[in-house]
């Protein structure tokens, strides 16, 4: 109590000047009009910043979950075709038509370095890879995103006047090992940074492989 004085309590009041407002009725204390409409207002206004706050939350919400759950039919969509495909060149068009109509894309290129075990399959001459790049591909356990690529990769993908600006090498398992990569780039930068999720990816990768092991005779 020793240090309660008026300077003190004036310090106080600075530093919390809605005090007096919030306290009048106990202090017995009237404020002008003006004074408690300020109040009144600030505080509206703080509860509709709130409630603002709150709104866009939600769009953010709801528009993730629309996201979401437009890739999840794309995929399944591309999960449907490819149970229908037989051969490596039906699997490539039933897989080129979903990644240019259904998820956007204008630059991708499916290469495979397995070889088949049946003796009756044939993969078209221009998704196989070469030795060059044989073994890059097969090192590939994990998909890479960025905007980094090495010469004989980006080699792979067809020309364009397209500027690409982020790329994503997707490893195909066929049978145990990758057997095949899936190439893709976009002009946007973003698109495949390297920081995003890959948990979208990995699944495509796994319903492609699944496609290839069956054809190929590895299942």
């Amino acid at each position: 109590m020793n240090n309660l004085n008026p300077q003190n309590v004036l310090d106080f009041l600075k530093k919390h000047p809605d005090f007096l407002v919030e306290h009048a009725a106990e202090l017995g204390v009237r404020l002008r009009d003006d004074k408690v409409r300020s109040f009144a207002q600030a505080k509206l206004a703080e509860s509709q910043l709130k409630i603002e706050k709150m709104a866009d939350q939600l769009t953010v919400m709801m528009s993730d979950a629309e996201a979401n759950q437009n890739t999840m039919l794309r995929q399944f969509a591309l999960d449907i075709g490819l149970l229908k495909v037989n051969t490596v060149a039906q699997l490539a068009d039933v897989l080129y038509e979903s990644l240019r109509q259904d998820f956007g894309l204008q630059l991708f290129k499916l290469v495979i370095v397995a070889e088949p075990k049946k003796a009756k399959v044939r993969i078209p001459e221009d998704m196989l890879g070469g030795k060059k790049v044989r073994e890059d591909i097969l090192a590939i356990t994990k998909p890479i995103l960025g905007t980094k690529i090495s010469k004989e990769m980006k080699k792979l993908l067809p020309s364009t006047d397209m500027v690409a600006e982020s790329y994503l090498q997707l490893p195909i398992v066929i049978g145990k090992q990758t057997g095949a990569l899936l190439l893709a780039a976009d002009s946007d930068v973003n698109r495949f940074a390297a920081d995003l999720e890959t948990d979208s990816v990995r699944y495509m990768a796994d319903a492609i492989g699944a496609a290839l092991s069956r054809i190929m005779g590895y299942r």
